[in-house]
């Protein structure tokens, strides 16, 4: 990665329906994407919770939560997996301001 880097979070949304080892492997593919691009990575599962309102057909997802360092490029290349990825409901990206990056990632640029 060229650019400056810059602390990013993302929300995803897994349906219900897959399996305990299903979601953790989908989790380490995406934690291995990003991190063999140059990144480091943050991840937290929060389990299972109600949607607001429904998402093709579903009322319930797995909310996991991702927090990496990265730029444009990046985030990019992470989107397009997401997008080929049925098993994901709902994806948001979010750049973080500083004064919320966790004490891992202080210094890391």
């Amino acid at each position: 990665m060229d650019t400056e880097l810059k602390m990013y979070e993302l929300v995803l949304f897994f349906k219900v329906t897959s399996t305990e080892q299903e979601l953790k492997a989908k989790i380490e593919r995406y934690r291995d994407f990003l991190t063999e691009k140059g990144s480091q990575v943050m991840v937290k599962n929060n389990g299972k919770i109600s949607l607001a309102y429904p998402i093709k057909n579903f009322d319930t997802a797995m909310y996991i939560q991702v927090i990496y360092l990265g730029n444009g490029e990046l985030i990019r290349s992470l989107d397009v997996e997401i997008q080929r990825d049925e098993s994901i409901l709902r994806s948001v990206t979010t750049k973080l301001l500083e004064q919320s990056i966790p004490e891992m990632f202080v210094g890391a640029n």
